[in-house]
This record gives C-alpha cells, structure tokens and sequence, in this order.
C-alpha cells in the first residue's frame, strides 16, 4: 500500500497536463525500468550516449542489447556493440550499491569492451574508483546530453525524466540538516543522500582510501574510511553511518513516527582481517592506540562493550586492567569474523541528530587524521 501511495504522490506532485509525466514508469525502487528506459533512449537515438562515453563510432550503427547474458552468472544491464565488437557495458543503479566483485566479474566476463560505466543519480552516489577500468556516470549527465537528441520524442523524454528525479531525489548540501527531513519523504534515499554528500566532499587522495557500501542489511548507507598499518594483517578503520537502527527505519518520514533520525555515528576501529574468529584478535594492540584516540577527542560514547564471546571478555578485562576506559571495545567479533572473515574493536562517537551536512564533513576529516595518526602508532606484537 505504501509503494502504490508514493508512485501517486509522484504523479499528484505536478498538475495534469503540464508536460509528459514518467514517474509510474520509473519507480525509484526498480532499477529494470530504469534501464529498460535506458536502452529505449539509446536504441532510438545512440549519438548522445556516444559523446558521453567518448565512442568515436557512427551511432546508427550502434546496436543495443539490454540484460545480454555474457556467461551463466554475468548479465549487465546494458551492452552496446558495433559489428560485434562490444563498445561499451552499462550497469545501472537507482537505489541499490554493488554486489560483491559485480563490476570486476563483468569485467572478467568482457574485457574487450571499449568503455565500462556505472550509472547512477549524482546524489545517491556509488564507490566505483576503486574497481577500474569502471567509471561512474550520472543519470543526470546523460539525460542532459539527451537533451539535445534530434529526436522530439527522446528530448521530451529525457526532460520529463530529470523532472522526475528533480522531484524524488533530494537537494542537500553544506547547509543541510541531518534530521530536516521533509513530511512524506523517503527515508532511506534522504539519509543515503546525506551520506553520498559527505563521501563526494572527499578529497580524491581520501577517495583512494575510503569507501561508500551499503550496509549488510541493505538499508543504511556506511562511509567508511581506512588506514593501512605496519602491523600485518591490521588496518585503522572509521565506519560513519545513521545510528537509527535499520529494523527501525521508517519507509517514510512522517512527524508522528515512532522512529527518527537520531544522527550520524562514527566508529574508530582496529580490524583485523583473513581470520575465521576474533581468538587471535591483539588487544594488547588496541590498549597501545587508546592514547592517542584519548588525545584527539574527548566525546566517546560512554556505554559498555557487550561482549559474549569468552575471549573477547578476556581480552577487554587485560584492557582495563590496564588503565584503558570501560568503553573501549565496542565492535563486531566472532559472529562477524565466521560470516565475513574480519573483526574489530574500538570506540564510537555520536553526533548530534540536529547536526549540518557542512559540520559532519569537518569531523570526517578530522576522523580521517585520526585514522592516519592511529595507522603510524608504534606497536611491535608479542613473539
């Protein structure tokens, strides 16, 4: 009911009769339409989609192929080909992140191809400069280039498309507030909205270290950030996201939820990776970053590590024994290690919920020189 009441309120958005309405045909949670669209406008008028991929090719012999199978696990979205040959692979998102290794298994399944672009809204942005030769594209840039089609119907149609993202997608920026949202907005796409923002204010050396993924839910967005140490096997790691739980997420923000935005927290991790338990985890280690964390900021979360696992227990009662505060060791442990091969622990700050877009990036900088600093900790393990 919900989902049948928001593609109504797209359409109630704008007065009957003011242009060619999309929005039934491009719900934001179906990224199929998207790209069955996608491959409409091409297969109508490539030239445009040419000039954005740099294809220095004829259009009108440009042939469109929309979910071709490249084997029997790899179905891009889009392939365009010219006598055979593939030109370019197109993958497109709406709402959705990358499956695991999705762009370098296409990859792999065609590594002729002359361009490989990942499409999605500029401000629900998607990681792709760490999976080259992969580039990401906006929806916005080629429908602005489709703007200029010779063909009426396609420019009408890109028109009405970029109105429909206009009017779906949020607008945030410096001044934002994390928790302004609007009555009737999506939850989920303004609160992965804020955090694309805060991921695009990167600097690109940053990027080369950072990342932007979904969480293993699905639902909440997590930017993280990473430093690589001298301690094999050990990375510093900051994790930002929504601390609203995401079995509380509302589908749609109203002011009489239950369930609010409560604002962005920040864990800064010592992880430790190719491990299939949290037994080996040296917490000898993170007792010698507790300084310089202490050093850089004094508005850690207060509250207990809840830890079941024997040896993690051990090992936070060594760490307080040793001087080092009660709230050091939140994390993930041995559930986390058997299912993704990693743990970590540290400690979490929490930003207020009232909080702007332009003050969170301040901190993510400031979390990125701690992450440097904590990366350069002299530490040399037990034999």
């Amino acid at each position: 009911m919900e989902s049948t009441m928001q593609r109504s309120a797209e359409v109630e958005s704008s007065p009957a009769g003011s242009g060619v309405k999309i929005g039934f045909a491009l719900p934001l949670n179906s990224e199929n339409r998207w790209s069955d669209m996608l491959a409409v406008l091409v297969s109508t008028d490539a030239g445009p989609i040419c000039r954005v991929l740099g294809l220095d090719v004829d259009p009108e012999q440009v042939v469109v192929h929309r979910e071709l199978s490249l084997n029997a696990a790899n179905r891009p979205d889009v392939i365009l080909k010219l006598a055979g040959a593939t030109l370019a692979v197109l993958e497109a998102k709406v709402m959705a992140g990358i499956g695991p290794r999705q762009l370098d298994r296409y990859y792999e399944a065609e590594p002729n191809a002359t361009a490989y672009a990942l499409v999605f809204p500029a401000s629900l942005a998607v990681d792709v400069e760490a999976t080259p030769p992969w580039r990401g594209i906006s929806w916005e840039k080629i429908l602005e280039a489709y703007l200029e089609s010779e063909s009426e119907w396609v420019t009408l149609a890109a028109k009405s498309w970029l109105d429909h993202m206009a009017a779906r997608l949020p607008r945030v920026g410096t001044d934002t507030v994390w928790n302004a949202l609007t009555e009737g907005e999506d939850f989920v796409v303004a609160m992965r909205a804020r955090m694309s923002w805060l991921f695009g204010q990167l600097g690109r050396d940053a990027r080369n270290t950072a990342g932007l993924t979904g969480s293993s839910a699905g639902i909440s967005w997590v930017l993280s950030l990473w430093a690589e140490t001298a301690v094999p096997g050990y990375w510093i790691k900051v994790e930002i996201e929504e601390s609203l739980p995401v079995r509380n997420y509302p589908a749609i923000h109203r002011a009489s939820n239950r369930h609010k935005a409560l604002g962005p927290s920040a864990k800064v991790m010592l992880w430790q990776g190719s491990v299939s338990s949290s037994d080996g985890f040296d917490w000898n280690y993170l007792q010698a970053l507790w300084p310089t964390m202490a050093a850089a900021r004094d508005d850690w979360v207060r509250n207990s590590p809840n830890r079941k696992a024997e040896h993690e227990k051990a090992g936070i009662a060594q760490m307080r024994a040793a001087g080092v505060p009660r709230w050091v060791g939140i994390g993930f442990g041995e559930a986390q290690a058997r299912i993704s091969g990693s743990c970590m622990f540290g400690a979490r700050i929490q930003f207020d919920a009232d909080t702007s877009l332009g003050h969170m990036s301040q901190e993510i900088s400031r979390l990125s020189v701690l992450a440097r600093q904590l990366a350069e900790v002299h530490y040399k393990p037990a034999d």
